[in-house]
C-alpha cells in the first residue's frame, strides 16, 4: 500500500492544504517580492483561511523558509540538474538547459528574474535565517553541478586539469548573473551575448567541440 494512503485523513488534507498555500504564495512572491506580499494577498489566492494558513505557518517567515525548502529546492532539481542525467556530455547539457529556460524564455517570465536570486538580494541581508536557506539551496545546486562536471572528467569531456568545484560554482553564478542582467537592464537579448562568452568557456575547459 502506499505510504500516503496509510496516512490519517487529517495528516493528508493538512499536507494537501500547505501544498495549496506555497503554490499560490510562490508566483506572488515572484512578482512582488517577498515582503511586497501579505498574508492576507495569499490567503485570498486559496480556498483556506487565515487561521488554516497561520496553523501550518505561524509567520510569514516561516512560510518563506518554507517557499525556499519545498519550491525552490524542488525547482533546481527539476529544472536545471535531472535533465542533465539525459545527457553523456553534461557541458552539453548544461548550455541546452540555458538555452531552453532562458535563451527561449518570454521577456514576460524574464523580468521577473530568478526566484532563488530575487530572495538572496532582497531577504538575505535582512534574516538569517532567511539567509541560511538560501545559502543550503545554492550549495545544492553548486554541489550537483560538481557531481556533473566529475562525470563529465571521467568520461573525457573535461579536461582533467580543471577543477570541479571551482567551475560549478562559476557556472551556477553565471546562471544567476544571466537572470540578474536581464532582469535589471530589461533586455533579454543580452543572453546572446552572456551566452556566447560562457561558450567561449565551456569550449576551453572542454575536450571535445561543443
Amino acid at each position: 500500500m502506499d505510504s500516503k494512503a496509510r496516512r490519517p485523513k487529517k495528516i493528508r488534507d493538512l499536507e494537501r492544504t500547505r501544498a495549496e498555500i506555497l503554490e499560490a504564495a510562490f508566483p506572488l512572491v515572484l512578482e512582488h517580492g517577498f515582503q511586497g506580499v501579505s498574508i492576507d494577498d495569499i490567503v485570498a489566492e486559496t480556498r483556506h483561511t487565515k487561521g488554516a494558513f497561520y496553523h501550518l505557518f505561524p509567520t510569514k517567515l516561516d512560510l518563506g523558509y518554507a517557499l525556499v525548502d519545498e519550491v525552490i529546492r524542488p525547482l533546481i532539481i527539476d529544472r536545471w540538474v535531472r535533465p542533465l542525467e539525459d545527457f553523456e556530455n553534461p557541458l552539453q547539457g548544461i548550455l541546452s538547459r540555458m538555452q531552453e529556460l532562458i535563451g527561449r524564455e518570454s521577456p514576460e517570465i524574464l523580468k521577473l528574474g530568478c526566484p532563488l536570486n530575487n530572495l538572496v538580494q532582497e531577504m538575505a541581508p535582512l534574516d538569517a535565517g532567511f539567509k541560511k536557506k538560501l545559502r543550503s539551496a545554492l550549495d545544492l545546486w553548486v554541489n550537483e553541478t560538481e557531481r556533473h562536471l566529475a562525470r563529465a572528467k571521467a568520461d573525457g569531456f573535461l579536461k582533467q586539469s580543471v577543477n570541479t568545484k571551482e567551475a560549478a560554482h562559476f557556472i551556477v553564478m553565471a546562471h544567476e548573473g544571466f537572470y540578474g542582467m536581464i532582469k535589471g537592464l530589461g533586455r533579454p537579448e543580452a543572453f546572446a551575448e552572456l551566452f556566447g562568452s560562457l561558450k567561449i568557456y565551456f569550449q576551453a575547459i572542454s575536450t571535445t567541440a561543443l
